[in-house]
């Protein structure tokens, strides 16, 4: 264990049952105090603590919850910053990413393969962004084919298959003409997270057309159903941004 992480789980542990907060400058950390009115359910670090250098913000979760929280990913929205989460001693890395829903569409920044790289990415299985050349080189490539199985998904449906064998947590591609080009986050239910090109991202219930557009159904062997918490913490966080 480096010495960075080995200061911020002591401090975490001296705060505890309270949630414990701070920074990451460089190398440094940097304690904060918590000065939330209910410190054990949430954190809240006083404005004259911030700096333009932070480069992480860090917090505790003592009643164990291993995934950011909706108001967690607000305020992380809000900082434009990493986040790293402690809990049950250990130490979780969040990568700045805006909320899943409402993003405007610009490819190799918010498209739909952004959305898989950061639902897995708060989900805590993988942290990988692969490389964009230009829409229609990726198509016509199949790009989104080759990153699913270098990220470690399993094909477990095909075309013919439809929605049979989907569970929530998997990923469906859609296609034209037999051409993979699109990429959803099956939320259950028949319904899909997705990132339309030229459009905002958003949950939508599957209809007809989509059924029919399905290419395959991919499955990461990591998922575990409870992470699906992360996922909705997110889009709760999202109503509560757009109200």
């Amino acid at each position: 264990m480096d010495k960075l992480t080995q200061q911020i789980l002591t401090h975490c542990q001296k705060e505890y049952p309270n949630e414990a907060c701070g920074f990451v400058i460089g190398d440094k950390f940097y304690p904060c105090k918590n000065v939330a009115d209910n410190p054990q359910e949430t954190f809240v670090i006083a404005e004259k603590e911030w700096r333009p250098e932070i480069e992480v913000v860090v917090h505790s979760h003592p009643n164990n919850e291993p995934f950011l929280s909706g108001a967690d990913r607000i305020s992380q929205a809000r900082s434009g910053l990493e986040w790293w989460l402690i809990c049950k001693n250990q130490l979780k890395k969040y990568r700045y990413a805006p909320l899943l829903r409402g993003r405007e569409f610009k490819y190799g920044k918010t498209d739909c393969c952004s959305i898989i790289e950061d639902v897995f990415m708060l989900m805590g299985i993988f942290d990988t962004q692969f490389p964009r050349t230009n829409e229609q080189d990726d198509i016509k490539n199949q790009a989104i084919l080759h990153y699913l199985e270098q990220a470690g998904f399993e094909q477990v449906s095909t075309q013919s298959q439809g929605l049979t064998l989907a569970q929530a947590g998997d990923v469906i591609l859609t296609s034209i003409q037999g051409v993979a080009n699109h990429a959803s986050f099956y939320l259950g239910n028949e319904k899909i997270l997705h990132h339309p090109m030229f459009g905002l991202s958003r949950v939508e219930k599957l209809g007809g057309i989509f059924h029919k557009a399905i290419h395959s159904i991919w499955r990461h062997p990591d998922f575990k159903p409870e992470m699906m918490t992360a996922v909705f913490n997110d889009l709760e966080a999202s109503d509560l941004w757009q109200q």
